[in-house]
Formats: structure tokens, sequence, C-alpha cells
């Protein structure tokens, strides 16, 4: 018979306790996070954070909810010990913050906690504590109606689990977006929150959404937003998304709410992105704020132990719903670059310690001395629009409508309607015309991507994708797999005016593209349609292939910076753009046009 020890063996309890804290209590902000959220649970309309070192020396969280019993208060360390959930039906349809009963019991087990406690009707509280897994109390003790936790020394008896932690500047930061993410998805409900003693943020509970992003953010962005207001069924969007030059490289400022629950759920991450697609630069992030309202019972929010990411019962509808909402939002926002912050970026770059203004430049070149085969001219625009690529050979101006801009007598901008003109040409690149309280550049590339691309999507729409075919096809080398591919949904890719065949094991030909996409490059437009076909994973349809390829081919299909244009054609693209729903960005995402006010002007030569 063996005498040798087992090699299995039962971990005591405190060991237990501080590793199943280690799934819920990640670093401070997850206690910030917790503690805020059972406030609310308990209905706060006023709740303070305060920290210390970040929130590893101390969290402290004082609400005015409902408070706890001292009954409450000994099963508020019991791991599992909840007053949200009755039975494992109550799982779901879950309209709490927290529900698994797991986050006291997981800071006590990793920190020095204590709880003091009154309830609204009580006349005196109760306190109790835990020490790394030492409980004392509950004890009568004084205090306001409403709930104070500290956490003190959040990981003193788990030192492996400290040294992970970061600077005191990161971890505040961490607890700061978790608070300002609670803050903006609960309106009545007030927020201070303070860092060794000073005040770093708060909102009145009496804000609206609107008032909150001002005061999280700046005026700048809250006054540039868009409202969102949209209901199907039992699913209702509101918030606000921001234009596309607010866009970040990161989500800090991306906030989805579910019922009120802030989450990172890459449904509606990936429907927000789709909402701009066409007005961001890639791997830029847009800016919103949104709450999605639905029944509880058709959201899973046990899925993450930190509740981060649900699962929607109704997964595509409720994608389908948001997607519509926010693209009709995203079309009204104002997405014309303005030019006053690029004026004041160059004043900060160039300004004097001391001295506000800019530094001594060149002296700009004289017309005579440019080198420019073109000056600069401000041209009355004439009559027929014939479509961009035609040109037709520049007409004379009639004597005395065209001057170089310096010279005696020159035009002077006087009308608002760009299509009527004047406009001034610049490096053969820009258009500048008067607006209302100042004047535009539009960059001609840029606009007639966005042309080119809404006319090939509108042909598509309609089933008229006029084709050119090539007198000699092109041969492009593909994987097997996607030559195999391309054979599959040849007829699908030839309804977006695309004609593709297998030549060969491992080529393709291509015998005919859209005509608006003659100039596109063959290579790149064959692998965009394999990209898109492949990601798909079944037979496309025109629009949304030609939607994803466009992106690319759109520009190759364009008028390029340096291209002539005659007045004809400017007015062409200018009218064409105007009748377009949205114009403002070309498909990348970048800027068509930037807007330059008559207060940026003041500023940019000191006039105040």
């Amino acid at each position: 018979m063996s005498t040798a020890q087992p090699k299995i063996r039962v971990l005591p309890e405190h060991v237990k306790n501080q590793i199943a804290a280690g799934e819920v209590i990640e670093r401070p902000a997850s206690v910030v996070k917790e503690l805020v959220e059972n406030a609310l649970d308990a209905g706060a309309t006023n709740v303070t954070i305060d920290l210390e070192e970040g929130g590893v020396r101390l969290v402290r969280v004082v609400d005015d909810g409902d408070g706890m019993t001292r009954s409450d208060l000994e099963l508020a360390f019991v791991p599992h010990a909840t007053s949200k959930l009755g039975d494992a039906s109550d799982l779901d349809h879950i309209a709490s913050l927290g529900f698994r009963g797991e986050a006291l019991a997981s800071m006590g087990a990793v920190a020095r906690c204590r709880i003091v406690s009154r309830p609204r009707e009580a006349d005196t509280g109760f306190a109790m504590e835990n020490d790394g897994g030492t409980i004392r109390g509950p004890v009568e003790a004084g205090g306001p109606r409403g709930t104070t936790i500290e956490v003190r020394d959040l990981f003193f008896n788990v030192p492996a689990r400290r040294r992970f932690l970061k600077t005191t500047p990161t971890e505040l930061g961490r607890c700061l977006d978790v608070v300002h993410r609670l803050a903006l998805a609960h309106m009545g409900v007030g927020f201070v929150m303070t860092h060794d003693g000073r005040r770093l943020f708060d909102v009145e509970a009496s804000m609206d959404l609107a008032a909150r992003v001002r005061r999280t953010f700046g005026a700048e962005l809250a006054e540039s937003l868009v409202e969102v207001q949209a209901r199907e069924g039992d699913l209702e969007l509101t918030g606000f998304v921001a234009p596309p030059r607010f866009a970040r490289g990161d989500t800090a400022r991306q906030m989805w709410f579910a019922n009120g629950r802030p989450l990172k759920d890459r449904v509606l991450v990936r429907c927000l992105k789709e909402a701009y697609r066409g007005a961001l630069f890639e791997g830029r992030q847009p800016v919103a704020f949104l709450n999605l309202a639905l029944d509880p019972k058709k959201i899973d929010v046990n899925v993450h132990p930190a509740k981060a990411e649900v699962r929607f019962h109704e997964q595509q509808k409720v994608f389908g719903f948001c997607l519509t909402a926010l693209r009709s939002a995203v079309r009204q926002t104002d997405m014309a670059t303005p030019g006053g912050a690029l004026v004041q970026r160059a004043a900060r770059r160039t300004e004097h310690p001391g001295q506000r203004g800019f530094r001594d430049a060149p002296r700009a070149a004289l017309p005579a001395q440019r080198d420019s085969a073109e000056p600069f001219v401000v041209r009355e625009l004439p009559g027929p629009l014939p479509e961009i690529g035609q040109r037709p050979a520049p007409a004379s101006p009639p004597a005395g409508e065209a001057r170089a801009v310096g010279e005696a007598g020159g035009t002077s901008w006087q009308a608002k309607d760009p299509l009527r003109g004047p406009f001034l040409r610049i490096a053969r690149t820009y258009i500048a015309f008067e607006v209302d309280d100042g004047f535009e550049l539009v960059d001609q590339h840029a606009l007639h991507e966005r042309v080119t691309y809404e006319d090939l999507l509108a042909d598509a729409r309609a089933g008229r994708i006029e084709t050119q075919r090539l007198l000699v096809p092109e041969l492009i080398e593909l994987p097997r797999p996607d030559v195999a591919l391309v054979e599959e949904h040849a007829e699908a890719v030839r309804k977006a005016g695309i004609e593709l065949s297998p030549f060969g094991e491992g080529t393709v030909a291509l015998s005919a593209v859209p005509v608006r996409l003659e100039r596109s490059d063959p290579e790149e437009l064959v692998h965009g349609v394999v990209d898109v076909v492949r990601r798909a994973g079944k037979a496309p349809d025109a629009e949304a292939l030609l939607g994803e390829v466009l992106h690319s081919a759109a520009c190759r299909g364009s008028v390029m910076a340096g291209d002539h244009l005659s007045d004809e054609e400017i007015r062409s693209l200018l009218e064409r753009a105007a009748a377009l729903e949205h114009d403002q960005t070309c498909p990348h995402g970048r800027p068509t046009r930037v807007r330059f006010s008559q207060a940026d002007l003041e500023t940019a030569f000191l006039r105040k």
C-alpha cells in the first residue's frame, strides 16, 4: 500500500479568495467601477470618489443611496452573496449593474476594506471591516445616510499583483475614464472625483448628456455634436456623434452604454465604424456617446468576469437598427475642416515666448518671380457644364474679367455662391471661393474622389453600371484558393461591372471594368475584389462590393493634384458635389475642403 502524499490538495480558503479576486479586481479602476456601480444600484443621486496615489493607497466611495442594515453588512464580504438575484431564472433579465456578489468579497481578500452604512430610515449605522480576509464587525457607528466604502492598500498581501500596477498617473487616468463613462451613462446622478485632495471632475445631478460632455471634454466637442434619436419596437438609441475631424487614435471618447451599462462590445464598435465608412482615415476611431435601451431579456451581460462584454440575442436586428440611425446622424455632422484650428496650431508652433503672433516668414515671391507656369487667377465661371475628363480648350475670359491676383484693379470676391464664381485656382490642386463670413479651399482630387465614389454607388443601386471592355485582358496572379473564389463568384462580381475569369491555375483575367474606373490600377482592383469576397464568405451584392473596392479604386479614377481643370470642369465638379448628400470628405476620410471664417483671418493677422 502506497504511503506517498497526494499531489492534489484543496487550497486554503484565503488563497482561493485571492485567486478569485484576480478575475474581478485587476487594478484600482476595477475597484472604482464596482463600488460606483453598487452605489448606482442602491439608488444614489450623489456619488463622491476620493483617491490617493492613483487609487492604490485609497479608494473611497461615498453615496446617498438606500444603505445597508446590520444583517446586510454581515453578508457583505461573503462570496456570491447579493441582493440583486434570487434564483437562476433572474439571470435571464438582469437590470442592475452588479449581480454576482463577488466584488466586495474580492476587495476584502486583497486590500484593507471598511464599510460604514446607514439606511435612509435608520437613526444610526453600522461598520464592517475586512483586512485581507480577516473580518471584524458589524459594530454600531455614526455616519450620514447612505454608504461609505474605503479600500486601502490594494494588493498589500499579493506583492506579485502589486508589482504589475502602473505609475500613479496611468492608474489615475484609468480610474478617471471609468468615472467619466458612468457619469455620462447616468443622468440624474451627480458625481465628484478627487485625487490627493484635489478635485478632478464633477457633474451636477441636473446636467443632461450634452452638458456632461461639455464639462468632461470641452465646449468645442460639445458644440459640434449631432444628436442621435431612433426607436424601433423595444429598441431605442439615443446620444450624440461627433464630426470625423474629432476622430482619435484610441477609443477613449467612444462610449457605448446598454441600459446604462458602460461596455466595449465588438458588434457595437463595428457598427459605429461602419456608420463612418468613407468619412474617416483608416485606423482612426470616431467619437460618440451612445446609449442603447432594450428589453433586459434580450441581452446577456453575464459573459465576462468584468461585465465589459455582452451578447445580444438578436444581434443582426440590433446591428441593422443602430447602423441605420448612426449613418443618418453622421451625415448631418459638419465634416468640413475648420481653418481656425489650423491657424491656431500654426500660431502655437511659431510663437515667440511671451509674444503673440508669428515669426517673420520669407517674403512671398511676386507674381513675376513665381516658378509656376500659371499665376493665381480670379475668373468668372462660364456657362455649359461638361463632364470632367472631356478637356475642352480653355476659353479666353472677356477683357477685364480675369486678372492675376495682385494686379491693380483685380476682381474682388463679392459672390457667396461658388457655382457662380469668382474662384481662385492654386497650384492646379486647390480651388478657393468665398462663402458667407469667409472662404473655403477645395482639394480637387479629394472632391472628385467623392463624386466618383457616389456616382458608382448610385449606378450599382440602379443596376446600370456601364462597363468598358479592355482590348487586351489584364492577367493578375493570385493564390489558387483565390482563383477558385473568383470563379465561384464571377457572376456576382460581373454585376458590379467587373469581369473576371480563371486563366490557368494561378491567374485570373480582367476583361472589363466600370467606365468610371477605367483609370484604376488593375492589380489593385482585383485584389480588392478578392479581399471583399473572402471576408464575406458568400456572393456579395454589387453595392457592397463597390463600396469596399472604391476606397482605393475611386482614387485612381479621379483627377489628380496638379491636373489642369478648365473653368467649365471646375464648375461641373462643384455642381456635382453640391448635389451629393455628403461631399465633405473623400472615401478615405480625408477632408475635401477647409473652411476659414472671418474670425480665423482676424486671428491670423493679429486683428483681435
